[in-house]
């Protein structure tokens, strides 16, 4: 009598194997790059949460004085921190630092900016507020907030 040797084979193959972690691999690769798009799409809509802030701010500061608070000189250059000694943002009701002393930052971890434009000498009437990244979602550009004469555009790309 002959005996016929029979491969019982239970389990995967090398190549069954090897498929199936190419296609995991390629659904987490396309998980992570969903999760960073998520995650840049809520600090750009927080960053503009925290700019209305501000603007709503400074409208406020414009209706009670006249014109915009001043910023502060400390760096030296058109746009100021909002941390310098001398920036008068902080009556306004914008506060460069925390209470615990910390920079306030925007959601990319830099600090925000801000510059007052004179369009006619000593009129103080037209601001700019800006995200210390500027190269929001690839772009090159910040967000940025501005506004003219105690009213405020919406919070949008340079």
């Amino acid at each position: 009598m002959l005996k016929k040797l029979w491969r019982n084979e239970k389990g995967f193959t090398m190549i069954e194997m090897m498929v199936v972690i190419i296609i995991i691999a390629v659904l987490i690769g396309v998980g992570i790059k969903f999760y960073l798009g998520y995650i840049e799409n809520s600090r750009i809509a927080k960053a503009k949460g925290q700019l209305s802030t501000m603007q709503a701010a400074m409208d406020g500061w414009y209706v009670e004085k006249g014109e915009y608070p001043a910023p502060g000189t400390t760096n030296g250059t058109d746009y100021d921190d909002l941390t310098a000694a001398d920036c008068k943002l902080d009556e306004a009701g914008i506060r460069g630092t925390s209470s615990d002393g910390k920079n306030v930052l925007d959601p990319w971890g830099k600090k925000y900016k801000f510059k007052r434009d004179d369009v006619a000498p000593g009129t103080n009437n037209t601001y700019t507020i800006t995200t210390g990244y500027a190269d929001v979602q690839g772009t090159g550009k910040a967000l940025i907030g501005t506004g003219t004469d105690g009213k405020s555009e919406s919070p949008d790309f340079e």
